[in-house]
Order: structure tokens, then sequence, then C-alpha cells
């Protein structure tokens, strides 16, 4: 494992250091968690962040398990105190003293003022009797050794935070896609003499979950994601790139990802720079500090599946194609937003959640509209022929869903059909009918048949010829 100066704090840290927010918090993979930690410090990755919150409340109680089973004292432990929930002092105190007997350790090493947005909420941070008072006094009494700053304010903001010298370390977001509003604060940060932990080196998921848009990024043959940790590796104003870590993989490929390969000089960094895609609008990282909406939206999810709306161009079929494999959402179903801007606030992006809200429900209505054209079209409130429905594709799927969004129940008088052999008699929703092999077309009457992958009509129209009989409509959605 490489090692890097945390600073000037004398303190040496891991180029990789151990995020733990992505645990699973299911009591059932406690055990499993223990033992990435415990496999995490086998590879010299001493440095593990951790919150209170952090997987559901779970990863301090991991984390001091996984100590107590390890013994020796050869880690460094940095923990947080955000002021929405410890807004004073004696808050913070607590706050550590807790999380020291969670943790099973004397000290906290690496103590951060979380998540500042915005700095009207620096300014309420270090006031008289605040958090960062409460933290001092915990210094003074040996609780923690640093005190540190997550952020994710502005440029500006993040300059005079930096200026004011009230820190020894900062944790901020750098990646391939933010790296152009963080670079300057990264260099400032490291020329103060802070120690400079990196979050969100994959955008949280999203760049190797778009390979071919970041390609560029791909060094000798390895990983999209393997590349986006170099990319920020090669700046030496970084002291550790903290990873996610759900399994052993995550651990291994983020450690391969230095070890098989030299780093960037600035001359390489700065081409593949060059080649990477500005995307038309900034991304959502899904850190998920906008959760907890009123109106019951899954923000974060929202925001994942506009990100990739943004990444395609816009196109609309692939953002309804991702927001359906994904999150179970059918293209036409929009979302009632009383736009309240709670996500909008709490939002470490400081994105337009509600404006892009609206622009989701503006693409979703338009669907709506084309699926119930096509519901009024293919089934009139009366005197449609009995209608077999050919391959139970998602266009079938989106069709149907519609028809019963719209009049409360499926189609009458309809059937299900399929040529593949492993879907024969599945169930269909709960309508109670199933899907039939083709041979059943004629046994059932069927009058009319619409193909539901309109690709493919003109094989699955010859195909029909065998199971249909003479007179039988036959349409393609």
């Amino acid at each position: 494992m490489l090692y890097r100066n945390y600073g000037k704090t004398g303190k040496r840290v891991p180029l990789i250091g151990m995020g733990t927010v992505r645990f699973s918090p299911e009591t059932k993979d406690f055990s499993k968690n223990v033992g990435l930690v415990l496999r995490a410090l086998e590879l010299g990755i001493n440095y593990l962040d951790t919150a209170s919150t952090y997987a559901n409340g779970t990863s301090e109680k991991i984390l001091g398990a996984a100590f107590q089973e390890h013994r020796t004292r050869d880690f460094m432990v940095a923990s947080k105190s955000m002021l929405s929930m410890d807004p004073t002092a004696d808050d913070v105190l607590r706050r550590i003293e807790s999380s020291l007997k969670t943790l099973h350790v004397d000290k906290i090493d690496f103590f951060h003022m979380w998540s500042v947005l915005t700095l009207e909420q620096y300014k309420k941070i270090i006031a008289p009797g605040g958090p960062y008072e409460g933290a001092l006094r915990a210094r003074e009494q040996g609780l923690i050794e640093h005190i540190c700053v997550s952020v994710h304010c502005s440029g500006a903001e993040l300059e005079q935070i930096i200026l004011d010298g009230r820190f020894d370390g900062v944790t901020l977001g750098f990646n391939a896609l933010n790296y152009q509003h963080r670079l300057e604060g990264l260099c400032l940060a490291n020329s103060r003499g802070m120690g400079v932990a990196v979050m969100n080196p994959l955008a949280g998921g999203l760049i190797p979950q778009n390979p071919a848009y970041f390609q560029h990024l791909r060094r000798d043959g390895g990983t999209v994601a393997a590349g986006a940790i170099q990319f920020v590796a090669s700046h030496p104003e970084v002291s550790t790139i903290l990873i996610g870590v759900n399994s052993e993989r995550d651990i291994l490929e983020a450690v391969e990802a230095l070890e098989n390969a030299p780093p960037l000089d600035k001359r390489q960094w700065e081409e593949i720079a060059g080649r990477l895609p500005v995307p038309a609008e900034p991304l959502c990282t899904m850190c998920g500090y906008c959760q907890g909406c009123p109106a019951g939206i899954q923000v974060s999810r929202l925001m994942g599946a506009y990100n990739e709306y943004v990444l395609s161009n816009q196109d609309e079929t692939h953002f309804h194609e991702w927001r359906k494999m994904y999150y179970g959402a059918y293209p036409f179903e929009t979302v009632e937003c009383i736009k309240c801007g709670r996500c909008e606030r709490k939002c470490t992006q400081h994105l337009p959640i509600i404006h892009r809200i609206q622009a989701i429900n503006e693409i979703c209505g338009k669907e709506a509209d084309k699926q119930r054209v096509l519901c009024e079209k293919y089934f009139p409130s009366t005197g449609y022929p009995k209608t077999g429905i050919y391959g139970m594709s998602i266009v079938a799927e989106t069709l149907l869903k519609a028809y019963q969004a719209f009049y409360g129940a499926i189609p009458q008088q309809t059937y299900f059909f399929d040529s593949n052999s492993a879907k024969w008699g599945n169930r269909v929703f709960d309508t109670g009918q199933i899907i039939h092999p083709p041979e059943d077309i004629r046994k059932l009457g069927i009058e009319r048949i619409i193909i539901s992958a309109p690709k493919y009509e003109r094989s699955i129209r010859a195909f029909l010829k065998d199971y249909v009989s003479e007179g039988t409509e036959i349409y393609a959605l």
C-alpha cells in the first residue's frame, strides 16, 4: 500500500482509505462487514471513515467489532458531526463520547465538521457555543486528535473556510466529473498544510456504470473504475482516496488500480482530462442526503435516472429504459412534487432538483399521452375483438400498466402469447391470466394480434402465419 502525508499533522495515511457508508445495514451481513474491515487492515488500508448514521447506524458498530478482534491500534478513525444533528458544543461532546464507546477506541483521529453546504452553515458551526467549540473541548480532553471539515460548498466558500485556518484537514469530492470545480480548492488546502481526503472518486458509482461515456479513463486495458482512481491519485495534494466498500472486490479493485499502473504524470493527466466529455448539466453523485421527502419521492433515485438522461444526450428512450430497469418506474409515471424545497436545501451538489423533477414529469407526461392514444386505439371502451398481445416485452408491459393506471383494470378479452417456452404458464401481473404458446392462438379464438416488438414485425408476421386463422388482424405497437 502507498502512503502519503496527511498535511502537516505528521501522520502517514494510506492512499486508499475505507469508506463505510455503503456497508449493508442488514443484520445478516454484520459478520461479513466485520470481515471486510479486517481484510482492509490486512492490506494496509488503515484510514477508516465513518459516521454515526452510516449504513443505517451500523457502521460504527461494525468497526467497533472489527477493532476488538484486530486488537492492535495500528489504524486511524475519521468520524463526523453534522450541524442539524448536533447544533451545540455539548451535543458534539456527547456525540464523540457515544462514538468512542461504540468504536471501542480511546480517541478519534480525524473528527469532521460534517457536510458543510454553505458559508452560512459554516458560520453557525464556528459560532460561540457551536459544534466547533465542542470539537475544541474534545481535543483538549484528548478525545479527538485533529479537527477537520467535510465540505460540499462552492469554490469561493471553500476558499474562505480553508483560509480561516481552523482545520487540520478537509474531506471533499474530487473525481473525473467535477475536477474542474474542485482542483483549485484541493491545491489551496494542500498549500495551507491541510490533509486532503477525497470522497466520491467514482462519482457515487456513476463513472463505472457508464464505461462508454468515460472510456478515456481506461489505461492499458484496465477498467474505467481503475482509471478513475488513478486520475484522482495522480494529484500529490491528495492524502487518501475514500472507497465506499460493500464487498471484498471493492477493496481489491481499488488496491490493484494503484499497484498495476504507474501514476500519471502531469502531461498524461492533462491529456486524459482534455478528452473527458463535459456533461451538459452537473450530475447527482447519489450521496442520498436529499432523502426524506415529505411527499414520499425517492429523490436520489430520480436524480440518478436524470443523470442517465444527461449522459445519453437527452435520449428519452434511454431515460425510460434506465428508470424502469433500475427503479421499476414505468415511462408514463410522473411524480407528485409539492415543491417544498427540502431536498434542495439538503443537496450537497446544490442541484435544481425541483426543476429537474418538472423536466422528468414533462418527459413522462409525453409518454403518458402516447400510451393513452394507444390504449384508446386498441382498447376502446366498447366493441373491440378478442385480442392477443404477442411478445411479453417491456413495451407490452408498459401498455398494460398504462391502461391499468388510466382505467383501473387490464383490458377485457385480452390474452398473452410468446414464442419463448420459458414464459409459458407464467402469470401476467395480477390478472389471473397466463402467457400462452403460439399454438393456443386458434384454440382461444383470437381475432386480432398486437405485436409488441415492432422492430421484429416482419419476421413475427411471417412466423404467425402458421398459427393464426384467416382474417385475423395483425398490428404492431
